[in-house]
């Protein structure tokens, strides 16, 4: 598939703010573009991953410059009394240590209340960890440190955090059998976060080299990509749902649930994304061809059956866009929560990017084309749009290739919702 970086992929969903809410598309509502920010140095990639939650905005930028050349930064903003249309830049986010080579510091990030995890690699320790900021002022670097137990040697690839549990997505890892991926899951101690290893593991049977492209979490439930996943003999990719025991998360888990797509074409990238909310959970697929077209992409939505999880299972309905175009690659990025779904199709209108955001039917899910769509006011050729994407009360989303007019990749970040 197509890729403008040589970073990890990211991703996040966290809960909503009481402001700029999105309305309800029934009442014919209309989304807003309430702000825009760009980076402020060429080739930052600023805007390669957003997380939003309450009036907190944070985006990474994995090529910002700083401590050492293209280490990575992320950078938190506060919509002032909630109006989003009024942001201020509250916090830079960096490394206290590990960071003296280019190491994508910033392309996960995830917020959950005032807690940030970042994703980065400690080059003392020659492996990928996961950084803690608790609601960081100024120029700070982090709370804790989350390293894992294995010779990881692995990229990460997203991180999740809800509450006090964090999880991170490793794939390639050295010390795992198979040299599969992992994800790795954080529990917050009593006294707060400390620098720490892993509380749990959560790993797949499968003979995939990338189980851990995609996180999310939701309450007891986490949900991990692997889109090299063979599903009949044939590169499919897949995503695997994890529930937390009851004596809480420790030791090393197989997962509970197997999602696939029913109508999964070769080497789709199915499981790229993920996002869970509550019972249900969304997969992105965006090299899936749709009818004739191919790459345009798709989201498929799993909801949990009265009889509970089963072992395997098939989409409940698969949401396709009802302007995309082969190439679009909608699900790049996707993020769940509640009723309300939005996914990124960063390649579309040559790679403008567009992101399509779908309200779940009274009844429940059902499959088709359709979502209203979201642009870029000032969007144009190779900016990505939609590359990463938030939801929370208001929608982030993510342009590392902006500005077109020039190869320098400063990047911008959107907010859009509907005023109050």
């Amino acid at each position: 598939m197509k890729t403008i970086l040589t970073l990890g992929l990211l991703f996040l969903s966290l809960p909503g703010s009481t402001q700029s809410r999105l309305g309800d598309p029934a009442q014919g509502s209309t989304l807003q573009q309430l702000a825009e920010i760009t980076g402020t140095q060429g080739g930052d990639d600023f805007g390669y991953s957003v997380a939003v939650s309450g009036s907190t905005l944070v985006v990474g930028a994995p090529l910002a410059s700083g401590v050492c050349t293209n280490c990575g930064a992320a950078y938190v903003y506060t919509a002032v009394n909630g109006d989003w249309t009024n942001l201020v830049q509250t916090a830079t986010l960096r490394q206290s240590s590990g960071q003296n080579e280019p190491g994508g510091f910033g392309s996960p990030v995830a917020i959950s209340g005032d807690t940030i995890v970042v994703g980065g690699f400690d080059a003392g320790l020659q492996q990928s960890a996961a950084y803690v900021y608790v609601n960081p002022s100024g120029n700070v670097a982090q709370n804790a440190e989350l390293t894992t137990s294995v010779q990881n040697g692995g990229n990460l690839n997203g991180v999740a955090i809800e509450g006090g549990t964090v999880v991170v997505g490793m794939i390639g890892l050295a010390g795992v059998p198979h040299g599969l991926g992992a994800a790795f899951v954080y529990v917050e101690p009593a006294n707060g976060w400390a620098n720490m290893t892993q509380t749990a593991e959560l790993v797949s049977t499968d003979l995939n080299t990338d189980f851990g492209a995609s996180v999310a979490i939701s309450g007891r439930n986490i949900v991990v990509g692997a889109t090299q996943a063979k599903v009949g003999g044939v590169e499919q990719g897949a995503a695997y749902l994890f529930t937390e025991p009851a004596a809480g998360w420790s030791g090393t888990w197989a997962p509970k649930t197997t999602f696939q797509a029913s109508n999964g074409t070769r080497k789709a990238n199915f499981g790229q994304s993920v996002s869970v909310s509550g019972e249900t959970v969304a997969v992105g697929a965006p090299d899936e061809t749709v009818g004739s077209s191919q790459n345009e992409g798709a989201i498929y939505v799993f909801t949990r059956p009265s009889s509970g999880w089963p072992k395997t299972m098939t989409e409940t309905a698969e949401l396709t866009a009802s302007t995309a175009k082969g190439g679009s690659e909608l699900g790049f990025s996707v993020v769940l929560s509640g009723k309300t779904l939005v996914a990124g199709a960063p390649f579309a209108r040559g790679s403008q990017g567009l992101v399509y955001v779908f309200q779940e039917p009274p009844g429940g899910w059902e499959g088709g084309a359709g979502g209203e769509v979201v642009a870029a006011s000032d969007g144009a050729a190779n900016n990505y749009f939609g590359y990463s994407v938030s939801f929370g009360g208001v929608i982030a989303a993510g342009a590392p290739g902006w500005p077109h007019v020039s190869l320098s990749q400063d990047g911008a970040a959107y907010v859009f919702g509907v005023s109050q």
